[in-house]
């Protein structure tokens, strides 16, 4: 999907919501996870304090760049536009992370019971959170304005 034109993509990335909403929700999750991991990737595009500047799910995905916050981002979008959300995703949440070295982009559904991000290409929980990460940003659909679509 990544090396297809800009509403190639659209179109590929709308036929991926569309599947994964016949999935069950683990299955769904394993596949956006697998799906973004592989997205082509770039050093900086979102800061993450400026969420003002994100793009909206169609721009991220016709921009076609893909910073580790981006790829959550797209793993946010993906899952708020399918089918499971409001169904089996009652809780939709971008969380960002730090510990003295690193930086964790990540994606928590269902209060943590589902964390996409944290470990490539990995669905995990809220248990694989180390207690010396310091949560440093949350964003809901809310705070996103994704509310409007």
């Amino acid at each position: 999907m990544w090396n297809l034109q800009p509403e190639e993509r659209l179109r590929e990335w709308r036929s991926f919501r569309l599947s994964i909403g016949e999935q069950d929700l683990p299955i769904a999750l394993e596949k956006t996870a697998h799906l973004w991991s592989y997205a082509p990737y770039v050093t900086h595009y979102l800061a993450p304090d400026l969420v003002q500047e994100w793009p909206d799910p169609w721009n991220l995905i016709n921009d076609n760049y893909y910073c580790d916050l981006a790829k959550s981002l797209g793993m946010f979008y993906t899952l708020y536009l399918c089918e499971h959300f409001n169904k089996t995703i009652d809780n939709l949440e971008l969380r960002i992370y730090r510990t003295s070295t690193d930086v964790f982009n990540t994606v928590w559904v269902n209060q943590g019971k589902y964390i996409l991000n944290l470990e490539f290409d990995s669905v995990v929980n809220k248990t694989s959170v180390d207690e010396n990460y310091t949560l440093k940003h949350k964003y809901t659909v809310e705070d996103l304005n994704l509310d409007l679509y």
